[in-house]
């Protein structure tokens, strides 16, 4: 979607004159892929053409972690997989859609894994949706700086652009970490995909899909 903003700005006839310029709404949804917990995140940016944007990113409007039953068969945590993104891009009506890219294994786990990425994909693009992927060592490069970082480095990055995060890092119990560590990734999955260096007038750039 395209806005436009009116700028006061002084020209060679002196003050008070103004022009329109097109401001963009980027929304970026943001998904961190599991067959039993997903993460989400939910960024938007307002930027107007020939502007600096923000530096920390964007606006954080939902972030969260969907969790699938593990008793579901492979078949119905599929479907309920689709009916969470179907959920989410009717309620948020992003123009983008990000996913953490999968790597093929051979195993069970990982090919349903696999299967469900290319679903989450498929339903971006049948909603006229700009669908990007990114590999999770090329994700936290671009966070942290280091392609090998561990995840609380990343978290710690995370956190230091939404402190109010701060309360889901160091809990009580290593599986809450792990919980809360698929709501960090799609964070940064989301932070990516807004970077100013993939971004032109709104639209996403063709970087790694």
């Amino acid at each position: 979607m395209v806005h436009y903003v009116s700028i006061n700005w002084i020209g060679a006839d002196g003050p008070g004159l103004y022009k329109t310029m097109p401001k963009h709404n980027t929304k970026v949804l943001a998904i961190d892929p599991g067959t039993r917990e997903m993460g989400v995140a939910l960024l938007e940016r307002f930027g107007v053409s020939g502007s600096s944007y923000p530096e920390n990113g964007g606006k954080l409007v939902y972030h969260g972690v969907k969790v699938i039953p593990i008793e579901k068969s492979p078949n119905e945590k599929l479907k309920e997989g689709r009916e969470i993104i179907h959920r989410l891009i009717r309620d948020y009506k992003p123009n983008v859609l990000v996913v953490e890219r999968s790597f093929f294994a051979n195993n069970r786990t990982a090919s349903l894994l696999h299967v469900f990425i290319n679903e989450i994909k498929a339903i971006g693009k049948r909603k006229g949706l700009k669908v990007i992927s990114y590999a999770p060592s090329t994700v936290r490069k671009f966070i942290t700086g280091n392609g090998r970082a561990s995840k609380k480095e990343l978290s710690t990055v995370i956190v230091s652009k939404y402190p109010e995060l701060k309360v889901y890092m160091s809990q009580d119990r290593a599986w809450k970490d792990q919980y809360h560590q698929n709501m960090f990734d799609a964070v940064a999955l989301g932070l990516m995909a807004l970077s100013p260096k993939l971004i032109v007038y709104g639209e996403m750039k063709r970087h790694n899909n």
